[in-house]
């Protein structure tokens, strides 16, 4: 698995995050963590969005979004995304994914 299309709902556009639920099988395990911060995972993936500096976060298992998260809401303001709108995760490396709107 390559990259995953992801539709984005009201509630990730609220609360400035990705379900991740169907692009599970594209990360390491070892990139998912526990509940909190405490629990980080051991591997930090590195998440490139166009609107800034990558980001190293982990994955927060218990909600499968990815844990550091303010740069979500930048993006989807950045790019005016909306509810039902289509966000595509794509592996370009070894822990390395790049998240872009979709274009179809």
């Amino acid at each position: 698995m390559r990259y995953v299309t992801i539709e984005l709902t009201q509630g990730n556009i609220n609360n400035n995050h990705l379900y991740l639920s169907s692009a599970m099988k594209m990360f390491p395990t070892s990139s998912v963590g526990g509940a909190n911060s405490d629990s980080m995972a051991d591997v930090l993936l590195e998440v490139h969005s166009g609107i800034g500096d990558p980001i190293k976060t982990d994955i927060a298992g218990d909600k499968k979004i990815f844990r550091k998260r303010s740069w979500v809401g930048e993006f989807f303001r950045a790019h005016a995304l909306k509810a039902g709108d289509k966000v595509v995760v794509q592996s370009t490396g070894e822990n390395r994914y790049h998240v872009y709107p979709s274009r179809g």
